[in-house]
């Protein structure tokens, strides 16, 4: 009996350890891999429906001003408070760029350079995103409101 109750508190110990592990591990290993400091991000409208949907998870690699192009998916910092925007390049400039998202009628205002967090990952010529599992941010930043 004893031996059964160790094998279970292993085996629970162990479980814990891989679960940690995916948590730290896995956000660290992609910063690095993707060279960027935020490697994930969730789509939290639907302004790029239908390339990316409310809810999915992207994945984001760093990228170099000069990389950058028309047409390309990046992830920039907005203004104060609004966190992330995850839109489309339609435009390059000298200092900025211009993007719009799919969904959207409008431009939005020109995004300084440095403002570029990075590039959605693609993965055979489509952004890289996991279905649903960015709706846990959906559902923060609603309660937030």
């Amino acid at each position: 009996m004893r031996k059964k109750i160790i094998k279970i508190a292993a085996n629970i110990l162990i479980y814990i350890f891989i679960v940690v592990g995916l948590i730290v591990g896995l956000p660290k290993f992609l910063s690095w891999e993707l060279n960027t400091p935020y490697p994930m991000a969730a789509i939290t409208s639907g302004s790029m429906w239908p390339a990316l949907k409310e809810g999915e998870l992207v994945f984001i690699q760093g990228i170099k001003k000069e990389d950058i192009k028309v047409g390309d998916i990046i992830v920039y910092r907005g203004g104060i408070g609004t966190g992330f925007v995850i839109h489309r390049v339609t435009q390059l400039g000298e200092n900025t760029l211009i993007t719009k998202g799919d969904a959207n009628f409008t431009e939005d205002a020109p995004v300084k350079y440095e403002n570029v967090v990075g590039r959605t990952l693609y993965l055979l010529n489509r952004p890289v995103h996991i279905p649903y599992l960015g709706s846990i941010t959906v559902y923060a930043s609603n309660l937030k409101k």
